[in-house]
């Protein structure tokens, strides 16, 4: 969860399972430059994913002394006193000003994933960011930050569910519906899915239950989902990573036979 930098609870910052090297809030972070990009992105406890993710990210001024460090990415960036936090004692990127960065320097997939969980906390719509690239357009990769701004939705409610969608529209499922809520005949609540071909009664979700009773509550959800006469595909982390088109392949067969 992100904090405000007013709020008393801005230091309490969650800690993704996977962290840089010794602290992100390292004192030559903090005393020679700033954290910016991956590692700001984990300072806001977005765990995005990047080969270079045990390097801490560090933000230099144009202009200013670039000496390499060992375990540091030192990047030379053109920052505005709006552009900087405190966190943890150190100079961190804002969340905007984090967006942006990501936007241009991860995969497009991983940068989508930072700026959903930031504009899920509020911090960022996709207006701000839009308004934000276009008055910094002679930066390098501003091409790609306008994507994922387009891409951009604060409904996302986990990484896996923004890296799902990117999935689904790459391979030509779009014009579905994110966090539909399914009623049944009688307009009563039955489910609150991930995303929805309502029109082909089709729900497509993550499967991240980590917990037998969380995985006990979906499967019922499921098949009471299944008892109106939708058809589920639930993808996992297995399939994400293993064999993806084999779901998209079942997916794809789903689509045509109720074209």
């Amino acid at each position: 969860m992100l904090y405000s930098r007013a709020s008393p609870r801005f230091l309490g910052i969650p800690t993704p399972r996977r962290a840089p090297p010794e602290s992100a809030t390292r004192p030559y972070a903090a005393r020679k430059g700033f954290l910016c990009g991956l590692t700001a992105a984990w300072v806001f406890g977005i765990e995005a994913q990047d080969p270079r993710h045990e390097l801490v990210w560090v933000g230099r001024r144009n202009g200013s002394w670039r000496k390499a460090r060992p375990g540091c990415l030192v990047r030379e960036v053109t920052v505005g006193p709006e552009d900087l936090v405190v966190v943890h004692g150190a100079l961190v990127t804002s969340p905007l000003r984090t967006v942006f960065d990501c936007a241009r320097w991860l995969s497009l997939i991983e940068a989508v994933v930072v700026a959903d969980a930031i504009a899920r906390e509020h911090f960022v719509d996709r207006d701000k960011l839009a308004g934000y690239i276009a008055s910094h357009s002679g930066l390098r990769g501003v091409r790609q930050a306008r994507r994922v701004a387009s891409l951009l939705d604060p409904r996302s409610e986990s990484p896996m569910e923004s890296r799902l969608r990117l999935l689904l529209v790459s391979a030509g499922f779009d014009g579905f519906v994110s966090q539909y809520v399914v009623l049944d005949e009688w307009s009563r609540f039955v489910a609150r899915v991930d995303f929805a071909y309502p029109d082909r009664r089709i729900v497509v979700e993550y499967d991240g239950a980590h917990h037998w009773n969380q995985r006990r509550d979906d499967d019922r959800r499921r098949d009471r989902l299944r008892a109106l006469g939708w058809r589920v595909f639930v993808m996992s982390a297995s399939d994400y990573y293993g064999d993806r088109q084999a779901f998209l392949a079942q997916l794809r067969q789903a689509f045509t036979a109720v074209a």
